[in-house]
């Protein structure tokens, strides 16, 4: 099964081109803050746009130089023609990167139908309730694009299948906390990246069998000496190459902050009334991610992580030219320097180029936790 769904990602144009075949709209976002409900409830389908990590040389023209290089793959792929089946491209305005990304996009792509969200800095009520403007015309728009009125019974549809994903998730962590967890860090975020692309209805019965099948069987334990329990935080992660890696130089991820990551399921919607409300008030106040103020709840909930999963090491990797988690690691470091769990900065690109410079540095790392 989960050969099954790393292939799934690995396949991810033409699993969503099926999906647009069958004159179901696709929709692409750039942000996990994008609540994919809407799109669900639209009738419409939605997925992650990322890139591939290869050359660049046509969004190079466009970018910055000094533009991550997330956002230049991710534009590059759209030059290609990888995303021409997208009905509608969906942003938010999470950085510089991704806006400037998102104003190439929507001018130069002939993508029908392209939004961005404004999303607060910051989670009070005054900040919910502007959010929840956001996300109502954005329903509008939408709805207008699909021509289909998305109804407050539709949304509490959707959030209730999303909602079934998110637990099931969860669950899925929770196998994850043994002394030998009968899944590895790397598997787990093929498991994850499937589910960017794959309809959740479908994704959830898969997840149903994979938990079925991991929690019938006894796990064996690694052969050598014990591996390290190492947690990865950071931004936006989408090749399980770096987790293998760090699983072959004597690691088990155990768990993460990442937005692919906890960060995008660890939280439920709870719905008391307007459903709308209640996704505002959910993806605001979320797991935050560093671009969020004040960090006291981002710091209280990668402590509890750190704790929970009885995390060893700690690896906190950023994209070259990522403000937002470039800056952070000196604050995030100080803020579990009482837990006395090491943590190493590892800088990276988009692309996988660079693991052996990586792989020289995750062992060192290694060798100072194990003294």
């Amino acid at each position: 099964m989960t050969q099954e769904l790393k292939d799934v990602f690995s396949n991810r144009h033409q699993v969503a081109q099926a999906v647009a075949n069958q004159g179901k709209p696709v929709m692409g976002w750039m942000c996990t803050y994008v609540p994919e409900e809407i799109i669900h409830a639209a009738g419409a389908h939605p997925i992650r746009v990322v890139g591939t990590g290869g050359t660049t040389t046509t969004a190079d023209a466009y970018l910055y130089s000094n533009v991550c290089s997330y956002a230049r793959a991710s534009l590059e792929e759209g030059f290609r023609g990888s995303y021409d089946f997208l009905s509608g491209y969906i942003a938010v305005n999470t950085c510089d990167n991704v806006r400037r990304l998102y104003e190439v996009w929507s001018r130069y792509l002939n993508t029908p139908f392209t939004h961005i969200l404004k999303l607060p800095h910051r989670a009070d009520e005054e900040a919910v309730e502007y959010f929840a403007g956001e996300l109502s015309d954005f329903r509008e728009r939408l709805g207008a694009h699909v021509g289909k009125e998305i109804s407050d019974d539709a949304l509490r549809q959707a959030i209730e299948v999303y909602n079934r994903t998110r637990t099931l998730l969860r669950q899925l962590y929770e196998l994850r906390k043994a002394d030998t967890p009968p899944i590895s860090g790397a598997e787990v975020m093929d498991i994850l990246l499937a589910g960017l692309i794959l309809p959740k209805e479908e994704y959830n019965r898969k997840l149903e069998l994979l938990l079925s099948s991991l929690q019938s069987k006894a796990a064996s334990p690694p052969k050598g000496e014990d591996r390290i329990r190492m947690m990865v935080v950071g931004s936006e992660l989408d090749n399980s190459e770096y987790l293998r890696t760090i699983e072959e130089l004597g690691g088990v991820v155990v768990c993460d902050d990442l937005c692919n990551g906890t960060r995008y399921f660890w939280d439920d919607v709870k719905v008391n009334g307007d459903p709308l409300q209640a996704l505002a008030n959910r993806y605001l106040r979320r797991s935050p991610c560093a671009r969020m103020r004040p960090t006291s709840e981002r710091m209280a909930r990668s402590r509890q992580l750190i704790q929970d999963f009885r995390v060893e090491g700690i690896i906190y990797e950023a994209l070259k030219f990522c403000d937002l988690y470039g800056e952070d690691f000196p604050l995030f470091k100080d803020n579990i320097k009482e837990l006395g769990v090491p943590a190493m900065l590892l800088t990276r690109d988009y692309s996988v180029a660079g693991l052996g410079q990586m792989k020289t540095r995750i062992q060192a790392f290694f060798e100072t936790i194990r003294g």
